[in-house]
């Protein structure tokens, strides 16, 4: 018998017909489950000092802070699900057992680790035994799972919960398992479990459907007959979400983010790699909509999308541009970045299993693509693998590229990957080449960095999140707004026209300037001048640095109402310094000085009404532009009239107050 027999288990990968309890043989299953926690033990100790192990951030904190809620018996949002619900109310149920988030991250590497036993038992039913350890011995060492399983992410259930999605129909379709409508419905219900955490495995129900279809055209038993209980199945699984955003008026069948990453990975500030932070960018999103006429998330994702069809439709060239690119990153070595970049960990926190030299993706994906084409090609358990890659390789490819879009694919490409390197072996010694220039070929191509997601720019918004986590407290931890500030800079220095650095750091100077200018001023009304001077200049370094970032907020994003507001905010805490500097003067006896300052006052203060009234037109809703003009007013009227142009300003305030004044 050859080698590729004995490996693949014949041609075609026609095996011998095990029960169903030798898909777990102890012994391999130990040795598996052994690498996996050795190596995610490994994973903990080097990541554990992270700053990202300890507070959840972006989409982490969404999911903490809806648990948390749900955990504590109330209602999280009155509203359709805009988030796939299914990890909100896992991590829920944890925190509710008294689990705390480096418990919760542990158990998630457990399951990480149960995975990658899932992956032995898939893949002894489309290859050999042999193969299938090989390939689960890979899944176990792929850092880029535990990096994921170490974050309040739904990748590690969702992931269990796919695998074991497949075995009940490669088990049939196999010849492994009698068929039966238990089996497929199973299965379905295990990948509509799944799909509430990961919305685009609806498309893999369909793909298993088409695969039963052909089975059954072929022949097999119960092939058709099984469509019915797998899709009931699903259906009934993923139905309390259904109820959920009907209740609230809206059919969503999951959740109703689906415009929001359609108009992520297609519109003119696209890039095909990032998400649209919680932020500036966000915000409009949601403002945009909201002045569009969608009342709700569901309303939003049907907008969105017909935006984003509109687009793609007035711009073909760049929408097959993005869709080449995303493409190409889907079969890169280099794994960008979701949340924050594995290479910030590898970087800067020494969890040296991520570095690029560390063998990952980057070396599995070349025999990946080997196998793909080359292993099981009479085998339809391998072709409905083979399906399943490449449908939800090209699911990813309308939104955007990251590694954690692409992580769900690794066990499958780790089963190619062995066969593939086992098909290279083989083609070497039989002197067919191809395959071994393909697998060349394909070496250099996945491990050449296209598009510079290894570039330093990459990790700014590491920095930036590093930032957040020290202006907040969380579980105890204290505010350091001097790390913040260090880390915001950082953030900048690298990415000096993102808008949401520069509002960020600024609305940390303004919060840090607030009380400086509220003892400042009631210093200065107590008669303390030279002590309230000293606390003012620390107080115009501050509101400086401010108004500069706001101003570049602005500029960078016009419709960037919160930085127009905190930047009039600025300028009216300002003019509030000077207007205080000229009651000083002038009861010094210092009236050239006290006009001065007046004038600059009053100079600031028609700053600032220009200011809050540009954020007013671009969202008149926010209730703090109105309050802020009248409290602008209120100053003005308070200057000392010490120059024609204060009293001309006073008198048609009062006019426009109704002689009120």
């Amino acid at each position: 018998m050859s080698l590729s027999d004995r490996l693949f288990g014949g041609r075609g990968g026609e095996l011998a017909k095990p029960s169903f309890g030798t898909l777990f043989p102890t012994n391999q299953v130990l040795v598996v489950l052994l690498i996996a926690v050795l190596f995610r033990l490994l994973y903990w100790s080097l990541a554990s000092g992270s700053a990202f192990m300890h507070t959840p951030v972006v989409d982490g904190s969404f999911f903490d802070i809806w648990a948390r809620t749900l955990a504590e018996g109330r209602v999280f949002q009155e509203q359709p699900f805009f988030k796939p619900p299914l990890y909100a109310y896992v991590l829920s149920f944890l925190y509710r057992m008294g689990l705390n988030l480096q418990g919760v991250l542990f158990l998630q590497m457990a399951v990480g680790a149960v995975t990658c036993g899932l992956t032995l038992a898939v893949g002894r039913t489309v290859f050999s035994s042999r193969l299938a350890f090989a390939a689960a011995a890979v899944t176990a060492v792929l850092p880029i799972l535990p990096f994921f399983e170490s974050q309040l992410q739904a990748e590690s259930w969702t992931l269990a919960l796919t695998l074991g999605s497949l075995l009940p129909v490669l088990l049939v379709i196999s010849g492994r398992s009698r068929p039966s409508a238990k089996m497929f419905f199973i299965a379905g219900a295990l990948l509509g479990i799944a799909a509430l955490g990961r919305p685009n495995l609806m498309l893999q129900v369909v793909v298993l459907a088409a695969g039963l279809w052909w089975w059954g055209r072929s022949g097999g038993r119960l092939g058709l007959g099984g469509i019915l209980p797998l899709v009931v199945g699903f259906v009934i699984a993923i139905s309390p979400a259904t109820f959920h955003n009907m209740k609230h008026g809206e059919f969503v069948l999951i959740s109703a983010n689906l415009g929001v990453n359609l108009y992520t990975g297609q519109s003119d500030g696209a890039d095909g790699v990032s998400a649209i932070p919680v932020g500036v960018l966000w915000d409009d999103i949601q403002l945009r909509s909201q002045q569009e006429g969608a009342k709700g998330p569901a309303a939003s994702s049907r907008l969105l999308t017909t935006e984003t069809l509109g687009w793609m439709a007035k711009h073909p060239g760049q929408t097959l541009q993005l869709w080449f690119k995303k493409a190409v990153l889907v079969c890169n070595g280099v794994e960008g970045r979701n949340n924050f970049n594995p290479m910030w960990l590898a970087q800067q926190d020494g969890v040296i299993v991520l570095a690029r030299w560390w063998p990952a993706t980057w070396l599995m994906l070349p025999f990946a693509i080997v196998g793909l084409v080359w292993a099981g090609r009479g085998s339809a358990p391998a072709w409905l693998l083979k399906w399943l890659v490449l449908s939800q390789a090209l699911a990813i490819l309308p939104f955007f590229v990251n590694a954690r879009f692409r992580a769900p694919l690794l066990p499958l490409l780790a089963l190619f990957a062995a066969a593939g390197l086992v098909e290279v072996v083989q083609a070497a010694r039989t002197r067919r080449w191809v395959p071994v220039a393909v697998m060349l070929v394909a070496a250099v191509l996945v491990n050449i960095d296209w598009y510079g997601l290894g570039q330093e720019r990459w990790l700014a918004r590491d920095y930036f999140n590093q930032g957040v986590i020290a202006s907040r407290t969380y579980d105890g931890r204290a505010v350091d707004t001097v790390l913040a500030a260090q880390h915001f800079q950082k953030a900048l220095d690298l990415e000096p026209d993102d808008v949401d650095f520069n509002e960020r750091y600024g609305a940390l100077a303004l919060s840090e300037a607030q009380p400086l200018v509220t003892q400042g001023l009631r210093l200065a009304q107590g008669g303390r001048s030279a002590e309230a001077e000293k606390v003012f200049v620390r107080a115009d370094h501050l509101l400086t640095m401010a108004e500069n970032l706001h101003g570049k907020a602005a500029e960078v994003f016009p419709r960037s109402y919160r930085s127009w507001s905190n930047l009039g905010i600025c300028q009216m805490w300002q003019a509030d310094i000077q207007a205080s500097r000229a009651q000083l003067s002038l009861a010094a006896g210092q009236d050239k000085a006290a006009a001065t300052f007046a004038l600059d006052a009053l100079a600031g203060y028609t700053d600032a009404t220009t200011s809050i009234q540009t954020g007013m037109r671009v969202n008149p809703a926010q209730p703090e532009g109105r309050r802020y003009s009248q409290m602008i007013w209120g100053a003005v009227l308070e200057l000392p009239d010490l120059a024609p142009s204060i009293g001309q300003m006073q008198r048609q305030l009062r006019q426009r107050m109704g002689g009120s004044q």
